[in-house]
């Protein structure tokens, strides 16, 4: 049976808090695109509601802030079942530590080079000097988005190519989706 963006954006929010099973590849990507779509809808209302400054589009007024923040577990969870759709582990989200460890260290670097700066008569190249700390985990975020881009790629595997993570009930699609 084919999903339809419906029955993805259905799924994705009443599995909210289901980290067992999988998520086929149609699955997440509506339910992504649903979260994209929800955004623009969200932050088109903030600039109606805060429209002072051009940055509302930006930056993410209350509605936008609220909507992401209700999203975040489902997000999560369909990711993590999206992984085990493809054969891994839902554990390979916790990669995103490891660039978040790095942002912690470099801010603390940054942090100790800002007491030398005057904002107000920095140049541009003290100001760089200052964020340069930040660039490692910056390029770790990167990094790990198009590793695990990559892995929400991978075509379904069946508990017959040996997925431990897809149960007879729970194969949703065929490898050929």
């Amino acid at each position: 049976m084919k999903m339809t963006f419906a029955d993805a954006v259905k799924s994705g929010l009443s599995n909210y808090s289901n980290f067992k099973g999988t998520a086929t590849r149609t699955e997440f990507w509506y339910f992504y695109l649903f979260n994209v779509l929800l955004n623009i809808v969200t932050t088109t209302f903030d600039s109606f509601i805060t429209p002072s400054s051009g940055m509302a589009m930006a930056s993410g007024g209350p509605i936008y802030l609220i909507a992401n923040i209700a999203l975040i577990l489902p997000n999560l969870t369909i990711a993590v079942r999206r992984f085990h759709d493809a054969g891994f582990s839902g554990n390979w989200m916790l990669l995103y530590i490891i660039p978040v460890v790095a942002f912690v260290v470099g801010g603390g670097l940054a942090a100790a080079n800002a007491p030398k700066l005057d904002l107000s008569t920095a140049s541009d190249q003290q100001l760089l000097d200052a964020a340069l700390p930040l660039l490692p985990s910056l390029l770790l975020f990167i990094a790990v988005g198009i590793f695990q881009l990559v892995l929400n790629l991978k075509a379904t595997k069946t508990a017959e190519q040996g997925n431990k993570y897809a149960g007879s009930s729970e194969a949703k699609t065929s490898a050929s989706e």
